[in-house]
């Protein structure tokens, strides 16, 4: 069985991955963890066939975990999942020879399954040489989505996040609840609605996000700029997991 191990600090992001890479047809055995958990992985993570980092915004703070993750984890392949082009640093500035790839985070899952499956098979996906060059001498650059370890930092109602995935407040919060891993049966009894319309308004949005599961929901979410956070009516944004009291790990 091949072993993949997939680092995201934002552990939404963490979370629609992983779902995604369990959906693959081969047989992976999947690992998720924070940059926090670098320091304190044991064997049973080291030397992994493929690593896919998503690289945080903070430059240092993304090329000094690449070396701990080289370092601690020795995987056979990496592939980086950046917020932005060009990369802070030139390819051959990259540590080690184990880097396979960089993709944006931004890109669509057929584009993600493509890049790991010929990463795996012994290729290489980087972009354009223009476009690992160093920033002075890029074509363009795309800003960076500020995400910190928790939650993303800008703060979002219901009704904007509905908006901006295009689907209703209630498909809304249907998807906040899968995001943070609950069950349809448990998002009806929160949302007090039957299952049956709980897995028709997950199926609706679904389709209007053009997606096929849950896991591949989050990640679009993501990529367009929702928050996926619980928007109380007293105005107050909290996330989910604490509003039912427990926390995404």
């Amino acid at each position: 069985m091949a072993k993949m191990v997939l680092i995201e600090a934002h552990p939404l992001l963490r979370l629609g991955l992983w779902q995604i890479l369990s959906k693959l047809d081969d047989v992976w055995e999947i690992e998720g963890m924070g940059l926090a958990d670098v320091s304190k992985a044991d064997g049973a993570h080291a030397g992994a066939d493929l690593l896919i980092y998503g690289l945080p915004v903070d430059n240092e703070e993304a090329w000094s975990t690449l070396h701990e993750i080289q370092r601690v984890l020795s995987p056979k392949r990496i592939l980086l999942l950046t917020d932005v082009m060009p990369l802070p640093m030139p390819v051959q500035g990259l540590p080690g020879a184990s880097v396979y790839g960089c993709l944006m985070k931004t890109a669509s899952v057929e584009i993600l399954e493509a890049a790991i499956r010929l990463v795996m098979a012994g290729g290489q996906c980087f972009p354009s040489e223009q476009a690992l060059q160093a920033p002075a001498q890029a074509a363009c650059a795309l800003p960076a989505r500020e995400l910190d370890d928790g939650a993303a930092r800008g703060s979002m109602p219901m009704s904007a996040g509905a908006q901006l995935l295009q689907i209703t407040p209630r498909q809304y919060e249907v998807l906040v609840l899968l995001a943070r891993g609950y069950p349809i049966k448990t998002v009806s009894r929160m949302l007090n609605i039957s299952v049956a319309t709980a897995k028709t308004h997950a199926c609706t949005l679904y389709q209007r996000l053009h997606v096929k599961n849950k896991g591949e929901a989050v990640y679009a979410a993501l990529q367009r700029g929702a928050t996926l956070e619980w928007h109380e009516p007293n105005g107050r944004d909290v996330d989910a997991g604490q509003l039912y009291g427990r926390k995404l790990g």
